[in-house]
This record gives structure tokens, C-alpha cells and sequence, in this order.
């Protein structure tokens, strides 16, 4: 399914006051896409096991431990309207509308993490930090390309059952799970990243505080 969205038409978020607030609203941006994706998987997988499901919550193996959970984070307001088809398989034109809307959100996502690039590397001058949100950006593009192609299988497998898709698919989650680990890990330094600045932040107030 090829959607266009051009995400200029999206509100620009404001500029951060410091680079830990920067580093704060990436994580968002990041638990933001963790529930677009899960509602996309599990509205595809209830359309095409035609079993019911419970809701999403967004958690998936991406989640940092100790992380706010997705429904804390600022998300489109259309991620209700993806929740509310999750509760039964949804119908053909239901679930095209649910993966629409989710993947709208994820290209605003987008868009909102390389502005975010730009605020690291220009505004702060920490092309250190700008250097690991891109790389974690990269391979998210490289993961929801494989879950896509992934996911065209699935449903490929389930309208013609005499070919053989499952080798196939069983790559591409290789590649998904392979890729996930990787952002994982590079999920869990910019954590790292956000303790050293926050406490360095306490130090200086403490400082402040004791003149």
C-alpha cells in the first residue's frame, strides 16, 4: 500500500531548551513509534488470523527498561481511532485505514527525529549525540522496510496458500530481529546519555544553590 503524506503539513514542534530536553522528546519520539508499530502488527495479524485481540500497549522489545511507557508519550491524535479497530479482526477497509493512519503517524515521527538531528548537531553542537539519533534513525527506516516487506508476504502467503512464503518470511523477521537488537542497544546509550547530562544538570543547580 503506497501512502503520501507530506509531513510539512504537521506542526512543528517547538525548540528544546537544552540538549537534555532534546535527548527527553527523542525517546518520546522513539516510545511513539513503538505503539504506531504494534498497532499496525496486531491489527494485520487479527485481520489475517481473523482472531480477536487485546488491545496494544506499545511495549515491545525496544522498550528500555525503566522507559515511560507509550501511552505517556506525545503521539498523533489518530493513534485512538488505530486502538479502537484492535479490539476485534478488523475488516478489509478498517484494517487499510488503521495502517494508514499508523503510518502517518510513524512519516510525522520521522520528520519530527531528523529535526531533532538538526537542533543536536546545530543548535548544540553535539554532533556526537546527532551522530547517534541518526544512526538509530537509520535503522528503524531499515526495519520498518523489512517488516513491510515482511508483512506483504504475510498476506501474500494467506491469499495463495499453494506457494511457498515461509522461508521468506522467516528472513525478513530475522533481519527485523537482528535490526531491533541493534536499536536496542543504541536506544540504551542515548538513556545513558540522558543520566549524565541530568545529573551534571543536579550538579550545577546544586552549585547554584550553595553560592
Amino acid at each position: 500500500m503506497a501512502i503520501s503524506i507530506d509531513p510539512s503539513t504537521a506542526p512543528l514542534p517547538a525548540p528544546n531548551a537544552s540538549v537534555l530536553a532534546s535527548l527527553k522528546a527523542y525517546v518520546q519520539l522513539v516510545e511513539t513509534r513503538r505503539s504506531l508499530q504494534a498497532e499496525m502488527d496486531q491489527a494485520l495479524s487479527s485481520f489475517l488470523t481473523g482472531e480477536s485481540a487485546p488491545l496494544a500497549n506499545g511495549q515491545d522489545v525496544l522498550s528500555a527498561p525503566g522507559a515511560p511507557a507509550a501511552s505517556s508519550s506525545p503521539s498523533p491524535s489518530s493513534l485512538s481511532a488505530c486502538a479502537a479497530e484492535a479490539i476485534r479482526p478488523p475488516t478489509e477497509q478498517e484494517l487499510q485505514q488503521v495502517l494508514q493512519i499508523a503510518f502517518g503517524g510513524l512519516v510525522e515521527v520521522k520528520e519530527q527525529a531528523r529535526l531533532l538531528v538538526v537542533e543536536l548537531d546545530e543548535r548544540w553542537d553535539r554532533a556526537d549525540l546527532a551522530r547517534m539519533v541518526r544512526g538509530i534513525e537509520e535503522d528503524e527506516s531499515a526495519r520498518i522496510k523489512a517488516t513491510l516487506e515482511r508483512d506483504q508476504l504475510r498476506r501474500l502467503q494467506t491469499l495463495q496458500p499453494e506457494l511457498e512464503f515461509s522461508s521468506t518470511i522467516q528472513e525478513k523477521e530475522a533481519a527485523r530481529n537482528t535490526l531491533a537488537s541493534q536499536i536496542q542497544e543504541q536506544v540504551q546509550d542515548v538513556h545513558a546519555e540522558i543520566a549524565d547530562l541530568a545529573a551534571a544538570e543536579a550538579d550545577r543547580e546544586t552549585e547554584d544553590g550553595g553560592r
